[in-house]
């Protein structure tokens, strides 16, 4: 399974039109980046709490690491919160490793890249070097699946949910 880049359409191009046979007014694309900036990392999922946010993430990285069939995975370190961009919300990163053992990198690739899909992720895999696959969308902010050098790698960071990444790190750490 090959993949190649998504063609991005020029300036130029044929794009939709709006309303009344127009092309998107600057505004209005002005407009959706303002709302995208004011809410930090994105859209947030309003309906999801903080600990909702890093087991969907810590859920999908484990079970990715499961579809691999790879042992040895280790946290690299415990699920760590962070303030969304802007400062509006929160957002989880965590990252899961392990030794890669003797197999076949591209076709490990692949099998994340088509279990990412199922989950309704927009990915696109790198094989330049060493295969990565990255993943954004779906249910969350991103992930990104390492095979080399000498370590495979499952990371990512979670959907941006409303909450206070200082409160929450009050929480945990000082009880």
């Amino acid at each position: 399974m090959t993949r190649e880049p998504v063609a991005r359409p020029s300036v130029h191009s044929s794009a939709p039109r709006g309303f009344a046979g127009h092309r998107p007014s600057i505004v209005a694309v002005a407009f959706a980046v303002a709302v995208l900036a004011l809410t930090g990392c994105g859209p947030q999922e309003p309906t999801s709490t903080p600990d909702e946010a890093r087991e969907t993430l810590t859920s999908i990285i484990h079970e990715t690491a499961e579809v691999l069939g790879t042992p040895g995975w280790e946290e690299a370190s415990a699920p760590g919160v962070q303030t969304c961009e802007g400062g509006n919300g929160v957002k989880w990163g965590y990252l899961y490793s392990a030794p890669p053992g003797d197999v076949d990198r591209l076709a490990d690739a692949e099998t994340v890249a088509a279990h990412w899909e199922t989950l309704g992720m927009t990915v696109r895999v790198n094989t330049e070097h060493d295969p990565v696959v990255f993943a954004t969308g779906g249910p969350v902010q991103g992930l990104r699946f390492s095979t080399g050098p000498g370590k495979y790698g499952i990371g990512g960071t979670s959907a941006c949910v409303p909450g206070n990444a200082d409160q929450i790190r009050d929480e945990e750490y000082v009880g």
